[in-house]
């Protein structure tokens, strides 16, 4: 069925469940349940500097029969980004899972939340068999040399990823804002997250190249744009290769922060790779709050 004649799309409101600080860094659970309890339950992750809400725009287009959780997590949009002084990014993606009220029968997560779920897959925790969804994934190819050039590089993406981040977050208020508003914001975000985070994401791109992708063990999928920068097509190869049970959609229109930008395609591919690993869905129609359809 085409995403734009299904009418069960998601609208139950979003509630916070979990509130706790875990070494100085709070960890939030927010849930929007589904019509129907025992509906698959869909974990979201998000990337560096966003939010549980820039799931927003794709759960929007998600069915009711899903319960869905969103991750706040130490990277988000606002931090000083110190948080690696008690963890890694998978450590800390572990903690939070572990903060669910149940399971996840699946997990969706976008960029370097991406990246971090990849990891926590080839490590042994009751974590590691949960399908899951690599939305725009930030890898680094085993044969593209860790030297001046490539950390050159990766502070010039990590800058255009940050400025993307926040015009997507604007979205359409972006077209409002004078030109020059816009660049002193994202000149005041790099301020805040310089050195910090881009350090730990530049350590955390740096070792993709050794996870152990052959012990991962549950199904996985891969979406992205076939020009996005942050996930170039090498990288993508390279993942489709390496990973045991992987499926693989890239298309030439969707952007980094597709999930906010391009959500119909993006939930599309998701609710097809649901059905592939046997999570089926109610399609019975909900009743849309005020919440869910404003912009």
């Amino acid at each position: 069925m085409l995403l734009a004649d299904r009418q069960a799309l998601h609208g139950a409101p979003w509630r916070q469940i979990v509130g706790q600080e875990v070494d100085g860094e709070p960890l939030r659970v927010w849930e929007s349940p589904a019509h129907a309890p025992q509906g698959p339950v869909l974990v979201l992750v998000h990337g560096f500097e966003e939010s549980w809400e820039s799931w927003r725009p794709l759960t929007r287009r998600l069915p009711a029969g899903l319960r869905l959780f969103a991750l706040d997590l130490p990277w988000r949009g606002g931090s000083r980004h110190r948080w690696t002084d008690a963890g890694t990014s998978s450590t800390w993606l572990e903690r939070a899972l572990e903060l669910l009220p149940v399971r996840p029968d699946a997990i969706v997560a976008h960029s370097f939340g991406a990246t971090t779920q990849l990891e926590l897959l080839t490590r042994r925790t009751r974590f590691s068999a949960i399908p899951t969804a690599l939305v725009a994934p930030v890898y680094r190819p085993h044969d593209v040399p860790v030297d001046p050039r490539f950390f050159g590089e990766a502070v010039d993406r990590f800058r255009g990823v940050l400025a993307d981040g926040l015009r997507a977050q604007l979205g359409p208020r972006g077209t409002r804002v004078p030109p020059d508003i816009v660049e002193s914001m994202i000149g005041k975000v790099r301020e805040r997250v310089e050195p910090h985070g881009f350090l730990h994401f530049y350590a955390t791109l740096s070792r993709t190249p050794h996870l152990p992708l052959a012990l991962v063990e549950a199904p996985v999928l891969i979406v992205s744009g076939t020009h996005d920068p942050s996930a170039p097509a090498a990288a993508v190869d390279e993942l489709r290769c390496s990973l045991p049970d992987v499926r693989v959609h890239q298309d030439p229109g969707l952007s980094h922060f597709c999930q906010m930008q391009q959500p119909d395609q993006v939930a599309e591919q998701i609710l097809a790779f649901l059905t592939t690993v046997g999570l089926h869905h109610s399609d019975e129609p909900h009743h849309t709050s005020k919440e869910a359809t404003k912009a």
